[in-house]
């Protein structure tokens, strides 16, 4: 690897995801609970790009909780803004 390269690769991680705040994940959850299908996936609050989607398995807690999890991350390199919720 040459240092063009390890620059630009510590560039690109110095750029890291951020967890949305709690009001933005609250109402970009309840626009995407509207529309759960392909093609549904809201716009990042940060930047507007359409966001993508992700439904996890994980060991739920005790309860009747779903063992299900959504995570919307941004694609946009330059904002990665992300946020998860149980569904």
């Amino acid at each position: 690897m040459n240092e063009q390269n390890a620059r630009s690769v510590e560039e690109e991680e110095a750029v890291a995801a951020v967890l949305l705040d709690p009001e933005a994940s609250d109402l970009l959850e309840a626009e995407d609970r509207k529309k759960p299908t392909p093609g549904g996936e809201p716009d990042c609050p940060r930047c507007a790009t359409k966001m993508t989607r992700r439904v996890e398995k994980y060991p739920a807690p005790r309860g009747g909780s779903s063992p299900f999890r959504v995570r919307l991350v941004c694609p946009n390199k330059q904002c990665r803004s992300w946020t998860v919720y149980d569904w």
